[in-house]
C-alpha cells in the first residue's frame, strides 16, 4: 500500500488520538503513511441549505486527498459512547459528494482514552459505519489507560502486550504477514547465537549505528586493545576483531538472560578462552549489560574476570 491516510477525529491541540497515529507513523517507517490535520478543513456544521450554496472548498480538497489515497487510519476520540461530532460533521460533508466516499479502500480504526475501555464503544460504531461511507475495515485497535501505557517524551506504547495486539492490527491492514517484533531479551539472545556461531555479521547486525560499547573499562582506549570505549557498529567490528586476534574462544556459556526494565537486559554466563600469546586458558564468569532501542544493541556493557586474564596472559607487575 503506497498512499496511507492517517487523521484524528479530535479538534483537540493537545488529542491523544493524534499522538497515537504520531506513534503508529514512527513504528513503521516502511509504510507510506501521510498525516493530515482535519482542523485545517473548517467547515460549518452541515445542512442541506448550506450545502446548496456550494461545498466548502476546504472540504473539496480533503476529497481530492481521499481520492488519491490507497488506505486509511483513523484514530477517534469518544464523547458520550459517540464518535466526536466534529468527526460527523467531516463525514457528512464528505457524503455530499458520494455515499462512499471511502472508495471501497482498507481502513484501520484506531482509539485510546484515558480510561481503561480505549474508546471501545464509539470505535464499535464506526466499524458498522465505515462499510456505509464505502470503507473495507480490515483491523480495528483500541489503547485503554492511556496515561498508563504511553510514553509521551518518546511518542511510543510501553504495554508490550498492547504493542503486540497494535502489530497485528497494522500488518492485517497492510495485508502483510505478521511477524512480531522482538522481546528486548530476544534482541540480546539473537546476538548470543550469531556469537556462538561465530557469525560475526549475524552479531553487528544485532548492534545499534550509533552504539557504545563497554569492554570491562569505561576509558577511552587504543585501536586493538580490547579493553575501553567503542563507539558505533564501524568501532563494534574493530571490537569484535580484538576478540579473535587475542582469544580463540572454546566454550561460551550464556546461563540467564533477563529483562531489567527500562529496555535493560541483564546477562549472565561462564566462557573458556585460549590466550593466543600465552597458550593458556582464560576462564571467567561474565556479566553482561545491554539497552535496547528499536530491537538493537544500543549500549552494551561486559564485564569479566580481569586478575584471571592478566594471570592467563603471563602479565607481570613490579
Amino acid at each position: 500500500m503506497k498512499n496511507i491516510l492517517a487523521f484524528s477525529g479530535s479538534n483537540s491541540p493537545d488529542s491523544i488520538n493524534e499522538k497515537l497515529i504520531q506513534s503508529v507513523i514512527e513504528r513503521y517507517p516502511e509504510y507510506d503513511i501521510n498525516l493530515i490535520d482535519l482542523k485545517q478543513f473548517e467547515a460549518p456544521i452541515y445542512s442541506p441549505s448550506i450545502q446548496a450554496k456550494g461545498i466548502p472548498k476546504p472540504i473539496q480538497d480533503l476529497y481530492a486527498i481521499f481520492q488519491e489515497s490507497d488506505g486509511f487510519i483513523i484514530a477517534s476520540p469518544e464523547h458520550n459512547g459517540l464518535p466526536t461530532a466534529f468527526l460527523k460533521n467531516t463525514f457528512d460533508w464528505l457524503s455530499a459528494f458520494t455515499q462512499q466516499f471511502f472508495g471501497e479502500k482498507p481502513v484501520l480504526l484506531l482509539s485510546t482514552s484515558p480510561g481503561a475501555t480505549g474508546a471501545q464503544t464509539q470505535l464499535a460504531l464506526l466499524e458498522k459505519l465505515i462499510p456505509i461511507w464505502g470503507g473495507i475495515v480490515k483491523a480495528r485497535y483500541s489503547l485503554g489507560s492511556f496515561n498508563e501505557n504511553f510514553d509521551t517524551n518518546y511518542n511510543t506504547i510501553t504495554n508490550k502486550a498492547e504493542l503486540q495486539l497494535l502489530d497485528k492490527a497494522l500488518f492485517a491492514f497492510a495485508e502483510a504477514e505478521y511477524e512480531p517484533k522482538k522481546t528486548n531479551a530476544e534482541v540480546v539472545q539473537s546476538y548470543f547465537d550469531a556469537f556462538q556461531k561465530g557469525d560475526l555479521d549475524g552479531v553487528l547486525d544485532v548492534f545499534h549505528p550509533d552504539c557504545y560499547i563497554v569492554s570491562v573499562k569505561e576509558e577511552e582506549r587504543l585501536k586493538e586493545q580490547l579493553h575501553g570505549i567503542y563507539r558505533t557498529r564501524k568501532e563494534a567490528r574493530q571490537f569484535l576483531r580484538n576478540i579473535v586476534s587475542l582469544f580463540e574462544t572454546k566454550e561460551f556459556i550464556v546461563d540467564t538472560v533477563l529483562e531489567a526494565g527500562d529496555n535493560l537486559v541483564v546477562a549472565k554466563g561462564t566462557f573458556s578462552h585460549l590466550v593466543r600469546s600465552s597458550g593458556k586458558l582464560f576462564n571467567s564468569n561474565w556479566v553482561q549489560l545491554c539497552v535496547v532501542e528499536d530491537e538493537m544493541i544500543k549500549e552494551y556493557r561486559f564485564y569479566e574476570d580481569s586478575a584471571a586474564l592478566i594471570e592467563a596472559s603471563n602479565i607481570e607487575y613490579a
